[in-house]
């Protein structure tokens, strides 16, 4: 039997040594791994084998988050850079940027030629023998061109309008005076077109009038004696404001002293005790039959009880507490001058009150045949100045004559939300017995052009238009009838003509 070897200790520092080595590095030699003679390869097997597991865990995580960051930071640059690049193109677009563009050198192959060559020589012409060739006269070459003239030859920048002019249609004057729209902006103007045919027509009459409120639909509240205007409960009514028929609007008190109001009431229970001594003294007087010039003397005492009576009626307003003041009609406070507090004279108005579903228009005519001539209940149209069509029907006129013209009355039928009394309106009558040959239309095809004169648009081609003077005589409060400037079967501009007047 051998004896046991002793325990060598600069051995075992050795092996602890390598272990850790191989656990840094993460990769050991097959050869001391698989060492069966040291006691302690068992557990270096075993922690090769987790270093190695260690170590590609370790290699995996760090490829896959260095994919992983380096993809995103690609599509955030391709994203910065398509964001940048399309507002830079926009900016040149609307003419904001004007930073030059950079161009290429342009090359040429024909200047690869050697000088003096020409690369499509013309055929040689063949001179006649008799004729000597001209002397050649020695010239100076032309120098070369400098640095200079070459900075100058260069190829200016593109402006920025010029590219917007590339990517949309733009509208332009052409020297005939006609003017090119192109198709793109005929569809954001929503232009709409029609053909014109002459007819005959009835001539219409254009009668100017205003906004009148209908006379059975219109009432007015008046002080009837000098008070102090009171609100009511429920507060003073203001402009706009609805009201119904018996509705009271306000008080007003009257002013009187306290002298004053003593010395009425005097005065009233003096006038009280003559009426009834008048009174008690007619009724003696016709109990008597004999009583010399009875009956004369019967009626003057009644002409007397009759002025007394009058003047106590002319007293008692003067002792009233208040008076009440109420809406005579159902309508809308049109005007008023109520103001808590202010005094009111006796037929002071103080509320105007306008029905605005029942209103009339009141129309002059200078010729009183047109008036005679009209039928009541004859239709008609009417226009304000805002461009509202108003359908009226006629209702009669007077015989009197108001400066030097006769009025006429039209009922608005159905009169529109926002129509203002006092407005002016041009009544359209079509006249029963002249006609009027010419082109209708509507009346927005025509346009006022910058010297003041109507006028429409004509369609000469897909992408071309010119504006014609036209003279036109008004048919109804929609359609025109055009007379001359434009000849019978044009296209003319029917929709969207004011966008067209700012084209011009």
């Amino acid at each position: 039997m051998k004896p046991m070897p002793k325990h060598d200790g600069r051995n075992s520092a050795a092996r602890m040594a390598g272990l850790a080595f191989l656990l840094a590095a993460g990769a050991a030699s097959p050869g001391l791994a698989a060492d069966a003679s040291s006691p302690a390869a068992p557990a270096a097997s075993a922690l090769d084998t987790a270093s190695q597991t260690v170590g590609a865990a370790a290699q995996s995580l760090y490829q896959g988050g260095s994919w992983a960051f380096w993809s995103v930071a690609d599509k955030a640059a391709s994203f910065y850079s398509g964001v940048g690049q399309a507002l830079y193109e926009t900016s040149y677009m609307i003419g904001i940027n004007s930073t030059p563009l950079e161009r290429a050198d342009f090359v040429d192959s024909i200047a690869d030629l050697p000088k003096g060559t020409d690369p499509n020589p013309p055929a040689a012409k063949t001179l006649p023998a008799a004729v000597p060739p001209p002397p050649t006269v020695a010239t100076a070459a032309p120098p070369p061109p400098s640095d200079e003239s070459a900075e100058t030859t260069a190829l200016k920048p593109i402006e920025p309008g010029l590219l917007a002019n590339l990517l949309y249609d733009r509208s332009a004057r052409n020297p005939d005076g006609s003017y090119f729209v192109p198709k793109s902006l005929q569809r954001m103007f929503e232009l709409r077109t029609q053909r014109l045919s002459e007819t005959e027509v009835r001539a219409g009459i254009k009668l100017n009038g205003r906004i009148i409120p209908d006379p059975q639909a219109h009432g007015q509240v008046e002080a009837g004696l000098l008070g102090r205007i009171e609100p009511p409960e429920t507060g003073m009514p203001v402009l706009g404001d609805a009201v119904s028929k018996g509705q009271v609007l306000g008080y007003v008190v009257p002013v009187v002293g306290v002298v004053d109001r003593s010395q009425v009431r005097r005065e009233v229970a003096r006038l009280t005790h003559e009426i009834r001594q008048t009174a008690e003294s007619i009724e003696m007087m016709k109990q008597f039959s004999f009583v010399p010039f009875r009956e004369g003397k019967i009626i003057q005492m009644e002409i007397r009880l009759d002025g007394l009576r009058q003047e106590r009626a002319a007293l008692l307003p003067m002792l009233k507490t208040q008076e009440f003041l109420r809406s005579p009609i159902d309508g809308v406070i049109a005007s008023t001058t109520a103001v808590a507090g202010r005094v009111a004279q006796p037929g002071e108005m103080v509320f105007d009150i306008v029905n605005p579903k029942r209103l009339w228009v009141e129309a002059t005519v200078p010729d009183p045949m047109i008036a005679s001539e009209a039928a009541p209940g004859t239709t008609a149209t009417a226009r304000t100045p805002e461009g509202q069509t108003l359908n009226v029907t006629y209702v009669g006129s007077g015989p009197a004559v108001r400066q030097q013209s006769t009025p006429m009355l039209f009922r608005i039928d159905n009169p529109p939300k926002g129509l203002r009394v006092g407005r002016p309106a041009a009544i359209l009558l079509r006249g029963e017995h002249h006609t009027q040959r010419g082109m209708p239309t509507p009346r927005a095809a025509i346009s006022v052009g910058a010297d003041g004169l109507q006028q429409v648009w004509e369609q000469t081609d897909a992408e071309t238009f010119v504006p014609h003077a036209v003279q036109t005589q008004d048919i109804d409060a929609q359609t025109v009838l055009i007379l001359n400037g434009v000849k019978e079967g044009a296209r003319i501009v029917v929709r969207g003509i004011s966008l067209m007047a700012q084209v011009q």
